[in-house]
């Protein structure tokens, strides 16, 4: 593949002169094309543009990769669904095959390209087991669950797991977190620092690695963590996603109020339907609440849940790697709009089968990592 980008500046230099790390000389040489490479400076323009308004110069928050797809890596991508059967085999509880993955690509949970890890777990939930999920988990939490006699899951980068991802760097991929695969564990050994999985993708019943190179897996994937238990429900101990390093830009913040109100609407939707009327006394047998009034008039300490509900909604969103943009007639929203009108698919996703949007203006493909070196004059506008 061509290492080349526009203006024979490299794609390696470019992507260092934007992130701030290039040479004092690799800058010169950019700074000098920029006189006379139209292409360049809008390119620049686009990008500068764009990760200033979205922030992602300065505060980043630690994204959590809930939409990431497990067992990403092959055209018929199950190793969720085989770990789940895995475990109902380990309970004895009867299943049928054919119904588990009939049922898993009629509710979305099992797509071509793999099952999304806010899915991992949902047959079991279906037959009625306890599953809890959790990120920024630890390997102390996967002994607890162990010890309890839970059944666990995680999501590991495949190829860092069995090492195999070294073997095959190539120059034009990207290498790391890639949450790509899902793994059930079976036994920690602290003493000698080991691990003990059963991995869909092995031929042995199981394996063996040390506990420091399946962490550098399993942190790709935040460190996901799935348990499961049979009926022990006074254990559930919540672990919300944490936001506390999500700040919101001022135009979010103004949305807080919007959705606050119309939570509480639909709250009041709901229980109307429900026979619920005002009251000035919570009655449950009367089925009246002093709170279905207008949002206007609820007392403060009602108001901030419902606030608080929004603020959250909000920062899990951006917290999931999603932002919000304004639909008006700003730089930023032409410049978006601009970048959809000119997506196109990366080559190598669809010598693979896979239809994977790429824009004009990208350097790689964010979904396979390959350098993008496409003929754009091919291309009509």
């Amino acid at each position: 593949m061509k290492n080349k980008s526009v203006n024979n500046i490299s794609a390696e230099v470019l992507a260092a002169f934007l992130d701030g790390n290039a040479t004092a000389q690799e800058s010169n040489e950019i700074l000098s094309a920029l006189t006379e490479d139209a292409e360049l400076r809008e390119l620049l323009h686009i990008s500068q543009s764009v990760d200033a308004e979205l922030g992602l110069m300065s505060q980043e928050c630690d994204f959590i990769p809930m939409t990431a797809m497990a067992a990403s890596c092959g055209e018929e991508s199950y190793c969720s669904l085989e770990c789940e059967k895995y475990i109902l085999r380990s309970l004895n509880i009867d299943f049928d095959e054919q119904q588990l993955l009939d049922s898993a690509v009629r509710n979305g949970w099992q797509k071509k390209s793999g099952t999304a890890l806010h899915n991992v777990g949902r047959h079991l939930e279906n037959l009625g087991l306890i599953v809890t999920r959790q990120y920024k988990a630890s390997v102390a939490d996967i002994a607890k669950a162990l010890d309890a006699n839970d059944r666990v899951i995680v999501a590991v980068d495949g190829g860092e797991l069995s090492g195999s991802r070294v073997e095959e760097i190539r120059e034009d991929i990207l290498i790391g977190q890639i949450p790509d695969h899902t793994v059930v564990v079976l036994s920690l050994d602290i003493v000698r620092k080991t691990i003990t999985i059963y991995d869909p993708n092995s031929s042995a019943e199981s394996d063996t690695y040390p506990i420091a190179q399946f962490e550098d897996a399993w942190c790709d994937s935040k460190n996901y963590l799935v348990t499961i238990n049979l009926k022990d429900m006074k254990t559930y101990n919540p672990k919300p996603i944490d936001l506390s390093d999500v700040e919101l830009t001022e135009d979010l913040n103004e949305l807080r109020e919007a959705i606050a109100e119309n939570a509480h609407d639909v709250w009041a939707v709901e229980r109307q339907a429900q026979g619920w009327t005002y009251g000035p006394q919570r009655d449950d047998a009367k089925k009246e609440t002093p709170c279905m009034v207008a949002y206007s008039q609820l007392p403060d300490s009602e108001k901030q849940f419902d606030r608080d509900m929004a603020m959250n909604t909000l920062k899990l969103v951006k917290k999931l790697g999603y932002d919000l943009i304004k639909r008006e007639e700003t730089e930023l929203y032409q410049v978006l709009i601009s970048r959809v009108r000119n997506e196109f698919l990366c080559p190598h996703c669809l010598s693979l089968g896979k239809r994977t949007p790429v824009c004009k203006y990208d350097i790689f493909c964010n979904h396979c990592g390959h350098k993008l070196d496409i003929d754009w004059s091919l291309y009509k506008k």
